[in-house]
């Protein structure tokens, strides 16, 4: 899919952040199984013909792209060169971000394609966004425009053989919160109840009637199985915005250039660190712990740490202790917080608890869930890091 995108700057005249405030999709590809090779590999050169085919018929050069997406999901991501060939098609295509969707992260994309997130803003009330697909299925409980828990599931259109019921019973069960023998990811949490559900993937087209086609796999019929169920439901099925495009669905992204003119940066410093997913916590041990074991990576990670409060001896321990903890310094990390300490922070964690590993904190920046970030090296005399923001772009 290609899209134009408008970009404002934020309000605040010393803010340096640019906010979408248009998309216009100018191509909608047609929907194609992913190609595969005799040998079970994924076939590139057929990908590449459907990336020029698409910009062809869109009007636009691969040089004309400016930014993206290239999402690695369900059973394609186990291919031995899945990363290379996404990796490839970034490279040619402007300055993406190249993301292994993990389960956590493909229910987030999901829930935010499909509109569920906006829908639990708009409406007030908390929407259950399930993502029945392929391989998988994905469920991400919205409340407030914020996904609050995900799921996942081993369960999906294109298992065969599989018994259908038992499939639809699974994903029933998972809507409550509910342990399955299908479970990829633990439960959703049973609170709060959903208001509403929205069903995306690609068996959501068949659910809510708009393609009744045979893909020669079990979609029309675990769709209808799931329907038949839906007395049984926490909640009423709702239209959902997005079907079999969900995941990919306004996941365009965009760069905007920062300085970062308040940082540490520990000795030696990382940097320059490129595509560092960011991952958004409470400034706790246990939030931070729970974030990173959720990440299945082993690069750079940064932490957007929420951290109010006066800056004291004490309370700055305690954070670089909870982070410290966490993390046992074995990754390169990010620290991206909003209040003004990051020298203070710094200091502690790398002087005082010997933390190692390379450390870069930077204040500041706001940063969210499915963000990315880019920190160029030092520019002397001014002292300074170009910093790059990377966000997803989900339209409704």
């Amino acid at each position: 899919m290609l899209a134009r995108l408008r970009l404002q700057r934020l309000a605040d005249a010393l803010s340096s952040r640019y906010v979408v405030v248009e998309r216009t999709v100018i191509h909608r590809s047609p929907i194609v199984l992913t190609p595969y090779r005799a040998d079970g590999l994924i076939d590139a050169d057929a990908l590449r013909e459907l990336v020029s085919s698409a910009h062809a018929a869109a009007g636009v050069t691969a040089e004309q792209v400016d930014t993206g997406a290239v999402i690695l999901t369900g059973a394609a991501l186990e291919r031995p060169n899945a990363k290379a060939i996404a990796e490839l098609f970034a490279a040619q295509g402007g300055r993406f971000v190249c993301a292994s969707a993990g389960h956590r992260l493909e229910a987030l994309l999901a829930a935010h394609g499909s509109g569920a997130v906006a829908r639990s803003r708009d409406a007030r009330v908390p929407v259950l966004n399930v993502d029945i697909g392929g391989g998988t299925t994905k469920l991400g409980l919205c409340v407030d425009a914020t996904v609050i828990s995900t799921g996942a599931l081993a369960v999906g259109a294109r298992h065969v053989p599989a018994p259908v019921d038992e499939m639809a019973d699974a994903i029933v069960d998972a809507t409550w919160g509910r342990t399955t023998r299908f479970d990829l990811l633990p439960p959703l949490e049973t609170f709060p109840r959903p208001a509403e559900i929205i069903v995306s993937g690609g068996v959501a087209e068949h659910l809510y009637g708009r393609d009744r086609l045979d893909r020669g796999d079990l979609g029309i019929a675990l769709g209808d199985a799931v329907l038949a169920r839906r007395e049984r439901l926490p909640a009423p099925i709702a239209p959902g915005a997005e079907g079999i495009r969900a995941t990919v669905v306004g996941a365009s992204q965009f760069s905007v250039q920062l300085s970062g003119s308040t940082i540490f940066l520990s000795d030696p410093a990382p940097l320059p660190v490129y595509n560092v997913p960011v991952l958004r916590v409470r400034p706790d041990g246990a939030s931070i712990r729970g974030a990173i074991e959720a990440d299945a990576g082993s690069g750079a990670i940064a932490l957007a740490i929420d951290w109010r409060g006066e800056p004291s001896h004490g309370a700055l321990r305690a954070l670089a202790e909870a982070i410290a903890g966490a993390t046992g310094g074995r990754r390169p990390l990010v620290i991206a917080l909003e209040s003004d300490i990051a020298h203070s922070l710094g200091r502690v964690l790398t002087e005082e608890l010997g933390m190692t590993g390379g450390v870069v904190v930077v204040d500041g920046f706001e940063l969210r869930d499915l963000d990315y970030v880019d920190i160029g090296e030092v520019v002397r005399p001014a002292g300074v890091v170009p910093v790059i923001i990377k966000s997803l772009v989900f339209g409704t």
